[in-house]
């Protein structure tokens, strides 16, 4: 099983969301879960790498086309949601949410 975080903001940007996603990723990982995190660059610093890993744990981030009002949109996201068999949101009615709601639907 794969189970994919998503959060339109992720480290170095510290929230609770963002220390939620990456502990609960990593204590799986280490237990042979993949649980890689997707998140945006949206409100982080654009040039942190694409990819990378934190003790274990990958993050990938995704530039962001469009920004109305905190909701960044993110359309690289869309084929990337589909490779994995369950989707843990880490955001409420953002670009990456939304769309995993209407393509797990």
């Amino acid at each position: 099983m794969r189970i994919l975080r998503t959060l339109q903001t992720f480290l170095p940007e510290e929230d609770d969301a963002s220390r939620q996603a990456w502990e609960l990723s990593r204590h799986l990982e280490k237990q042979g879960v993949p649980s890689p995190i997707l998140t945006t660059y949206l409100h982080t610093d654009p040039h942190l790498p694409e990819k990378e890993i934190i003790d274990g744990v990958a993050i990938r981030r995704l530039p962001v086309q469009a920004d109305m009002m905190g909701y960044g949109f993110s359309l690289g996201a869309i084929s990337y949601l589909r490779r994995f068999d369950l989707l843990h949101a880490h955001g409420f009615r953002d670009f990456l949410t939304d769309t995993a709601f209407f393509l797990r639907s």
